[in-house]
């Protein structure tokens, strides 16, 4: 198996990639080392066999068909060109010679020759224009005699002149070199019937199989097959601590020889070649992730965010000492910098030297908690602690204290204590509506206690037709002027100041809750039953975000995010999206019924 780590996300919605000898069988499979071996970048001459039928004239979205597709090949070119000039590109069009009338099975020309310069390309499109018949089995079988190995053909539709383009292509392909010769389809606007034809045509010689449904598809289709045709993926590391991105260095191994692929920062996605790698994350200590698998034209994503910023501190001294941060029980240093310096660090326990030129200040076992800043005062003064607590509530849901001082922020959890450096501080806790203390008093060596005022507990439960529905966005309001005190999930609980409040319930469409009053010390639960709901056939390879419109797409009316995110839904008909980031990869309009579960067929990657 792959890394599991790694998610493995499309670029394009409804993509499916046709790989020789079907689907992966296993990382060490014929598939996996073809894209290992293939060496990424230029790859050599290209030929576009286009569309020039008649039914080109369609329109999708309200553009014509020819015009979204030469709006792609324009982006091809582009996205295979980003690092220099763009490689060798013919162009073959069929159906543009003679009116459909005529019915000429014949009708195909080769317009620019892969050795024309490349600006003969551009003119040559320009003057394309739908007209005839569609002979894409005779086209075929001529357009694999010319000199191209990689070819991209641009179709609405399957042939119209008797002919079966599949095995037309497989016999003229294996006459040409077989598996080395490569076809991708791009079916605009297809029509059902056609598209098995199309698809088997990618099949049939290691080829990409795309569509394009609407105008907004064509970048992200582009940039996909692009991708794939240079033989590259786009891998993609993300590390954060309490929410914050920071970026490390970044290496990609080759596992058997540990060849240097590629080194970046991870501050953005990178364009890498396919294969299969080790990729070390240079954090401390550094996170080596093995059998790590990029596919051409997948995004592999990586997220990391079990860590903790450590602060060592110095009392007593000028300046700023040097401080070494080391694995515990004598092992490596793993971070050199200077007191007051914040360090990101892996969730875990360190110890931690302090060179105060006469003396070696040492503190040993210095545990750093993910999400969370840890300060170490040494060569003096000892740090404080703080302890927030709730009266009358035995067991508090988990809740923030987020402590300001002197340009830091400490974070802390209500009920539990921590280390605080001696000082003042303005203290949040974050309650609905927020708890606000000043002049938080930390003293060397001595726990602080600080008593929340008289609480509640608020939480609410809607059920559906399966269950309870988690994360659902409640919104609490004041009731007399609508002002907004926060939110939180349905399935969690909250600290609440006792007052009464309006509850606002993200269901599609949104549901209001009157007049919930909550008691000091007590727990609210509000439970809302008889919903139905909206949620994916089968896991999403990947989180993704559900979204509810109204069906004429005007308005959002709810949303959740995960691999098999549930939106809670009264009886209608919407609009729903499913989207990775900003990318829509499923889009449709949906009945739900009443106590029942609506289930999109999520189209996979």
């Amino acid at each position: 198996m792959w890394w599991s780590g790694a998610r493995r996300a499309p670029l394009f919605r409804r993509a499916a990639v046709a790989v020789a000898a079907a689907t992966l069988a296993g990382v060490g499979g014929p598939s996996a080392a073809r894209a290992q071996d293939m060496p990424a970048g230029a790859p050599g001459p290209i030929e576009i066999v286009l569309d020039a039928s008649g039914s080109m004239n369609g329109r999708i979205g309200g553009r014509e068909k020819m015009g979204i597709a030469k709006e792609f090949l324009l982006a091809l070119r582009s996205g295979l060109s980003e690092e220099g000039d763009p490689p060798p590109m013919g162009l073959r069009v069929y159906g543009a010679g003679s009116h459909r009338l005529r019915r000429d099975c014949s009708d195909t020309r080769l317009l620019t020759r892969t050795s024309d310069p490349s600006e003969a390309l551009l003119e040559d499109l320009e003057a394309v224009a739908p007209l005839g018949v569609s002979p894409l089995a005779y086209t075929l079988r001529e357009a694999a005699a010319d000199s191209a190995r990689v070819y991209v053909l641009i179709a609405d539709g399957g042939d119209n002149c008797e002919g079966d383009p599949c095995p037309v292509w497989t016999r003229a392909a294996a006459r040409r070199g077989g598996p080395r010769l490569r076809l991708h389809v791009v079916a605009i606007g297809a029509e059902p019937d056609d598209l098995e034809g199309l698809r088997c045509l990618s099949r049939s010689s290691s080829g990409t199989f795309l569509t394009i449904d609407a105008p907004g598809e064509v970048a992200s289709a582009a940039e996909r097959l692009a991708l794939i045709v240079r033989n590259e993926g786009v891998l993609d590391v993300r590390l954060s601590v309490a929410g914050e991105a920071f970026g490390a260095p970044v290496r990609m191994l080759r596992p058997l020889t540990g060849e240097v692929v590629r080194a970046f920062v991870a501050r953005a996605a990178r364009r890498v070649p396919a294969g299969m790698y080790t990729v070390v994350i240079e954090t401390a200590p550094p996170d080596t992730l093995e059998r790590v698998l990029v596919l051409p034209g997948e995004r592999v994503e990586i997220e990391r965010s079990d860590y903790g910023r450590l602060v060592v501190e110095t009392a007593g001294t000028d300046g700023a000492p040097p401080v070494s941060v080391r694995a515990t029980a004598g092992g490596p240093e793993l971070r050199y910098g200077q007191a007051g310096q914040p360090v990101i660090l892996r969730a875990g326990a360190y110890d931690v030297q302090v060179n105060l030129g006469d003396t070696l200040a040492i503190r040993e076992g210095v545990q750093v908690s993910a999400g969370r800043t840890t300060r170490v005062v040494l060569g003096g003064t000892e740090p404080g602690s703080l302890r927030t607590l709730v009266p009358g509530i035995e067991s508090p849901p988990s809740t923030r204290v987020l402590l300001y001082g002197e340009g830091r922020v400490d974070t802390l959890a209500v009920g539990v204590g921590g280390p605080v450096a001696p000082g003042s501080y303005r203290m949040v806790v974050q309650t609905l509506p927020p708890y606000f203390g000043d002049n938080v008093r930390i003293e060397s060596g001595r726990e602080t206690l600080v008593t929340l005022p008289e609480t509640g507990v608020l939480g609410v439960v809607l059920v559906g037709p399966d269950g309870p529905i988690r994360g659902a966005r409640i919104t609490v309001r004041e009731p007399m002027t609508g002002e907004a005190y926060g939110s939180f999930s349905s399935g969690e609980r909250r600290l609440v100041m006792p007052a009464t409040y309006r509850l606002e319930v993200g269901t599609a469409p949104p549901l209001t809750i009157d007049a919930v009053t909550v008691l000091p010390g007590e727990e609210r639960i509000v439970e809302r039953g008889g919903l139905s709901a909206v949620t994916l056939e089968a896991a999403a390879p990947e989180r993704v975000r559900l979204e509810l419109w109204t069906e004429d797409g005007a308005r959002r009316l709810a949303e959740a995010t995960g691999t098999r995110p549930v939106v809670a839904a009264r009886p209608g008909t919407y609009l729903a999206r499913v989207s990775r980031g900003t990318e829509t990869v499923w889009q449709g309009r949906i009945a739900v019924a009443p106590g029942k579960t609506a289930r999109i067929d999520w189209p996979g990657p």
